[in-house]
């Protein structure tokens, strides 16, 4: 898909030691969990660019015109890797395989003084179980961690999908899922965000129904799942008409990218349009349009999100 030197990033020796502890050592990952020196606080009055690769444990591997793009775990990894290691990125949502990856590679680079996530934010994906394709897509189970496990990884924080459509009784499940993920978090106090998501079938599974009429509902639901809003943060699409839809909540709010298809530009303007519609709105929350840049590489787009993420710090309040 693209000349990204995945062993410039990370030696083809590198990447079998994560193997190679994984049978010696099962328990490494989890050991350098307890020694990474985490964030204080989470993050204020701040805007935050968090990169997210959680997409590989819904067996959703496609980025560009590569069916298997993220399917290549070495490359995977390398992207991630450089990504945060620049100053401009604050974090990283995965599945737990992903993050116990990572958590692995920073254990070894930390041996030679070069670990990567301290004080970086490690957001974990807790529902991963609506398979695109499958007769239960919108029946999205918590597959991932509950609140125990945040505690013993000292995860930051964690992110649910909730996708609804009216005329599928699957959706009322994952309502009741999202509910229950965020009763489980709140007795920790770790922040959680929901990604609302209203949707529409079509002959290739469902895809995401951008009307701002339709997300706004939805958010205002989203907004009174659980016994707290208090750790609730909101994962949407730039979308038109949006500061109707930034004006539907006080809870804050971070940007998704969709797939990658978009040039630099052109989304780097309609994330700066959306940081600059109201103080809700507190950073993004990128995938594939920053591991995969149709026209840069991962590390230029993600520290050009970064900055325009962080020019609206100034006005924070």
């Amino acid at each position: 898909m693209s000349s990204f030197q995945k062993d410039m990033i990370i030696s083809k020796n590198l990447y079998e030691q994560i193997t190679n502890r994984r049978l010696i050592n099962p328990k490494f990952s989890l050991e350098v969990a307890e020694k990474r020196k985490r964030r204080e606080g989470f993050v204020g009055t701040s805007s935050i660019n968090i990169v997210a690769a959680d997409h590989p444990a819904r067996g959703s591997l496609k980025a560009g015109d590569d069916a298997l793009a993220m399917a290549d775990r070495h490359e995977l990894l390398g992207r991630l890797m450089q990504i945060l290691q620049s100053d401009w990125v604050d974090g990283v949502l995965g599945s737990m395989d992903i993050l116990e990856e990572l958590l692995i590679l920073h254990g070894l680079k930390s041996e030679a003084g070069e670990g990567f996530l301290d004080n970086k934010l490690l957001i974990a994906s807790l529902n991963r179980g609506g398979l695109p394709g499958s007769a239960w897509e919108l029946d999205d189970p918590i597959t991932g961690p509950n609140a125990s496990t945040c505690v013993q990884y000292g995860l930051d924080a964690v992110k649910m999908l909730l996708r609804v459509h009216m005329d599928d009784g699957h959706s009322l499940k994952t309502i009741r899922y999202c509910a229950d993920g965020i009763r489980d978090m709140n007795t920790i106090d770790r922040p959680i965000f929901i990604e609302p998501l209203p949707v529409v079938p079509t002959e290739n599974g469902y895809r995401v129904d951008a009307d701002p009429e339709k997300l706004i509902q939805l958010m205002s639901v989203c907004s009174a799942l659980g016994d707290s809003s208090r750790n609730v943060w909101l994962k949407i699409p730039y979308t038109e008409s949006f500061d109707r839809v930034v004006a539907s909540t006080t809870l804050p709010i971070v940007i998704l990218g969709g797939g990658a298809s978009r040039s630099k530009e052109e989304f780097l303007d309609n994330i700066r349009r959306a940081m600059d519609t109201g103080r809700q709105v507190r950073g993004t929350m990128i995938g594939r349009n920053m591991l995969y840049p149709t026209d840069c590489g991962p590390l230029e787009m993600a520290e050009a999100i970064g900055k325009v993420v962080r020019s609206n710090n100034d006005t924070a309040s």
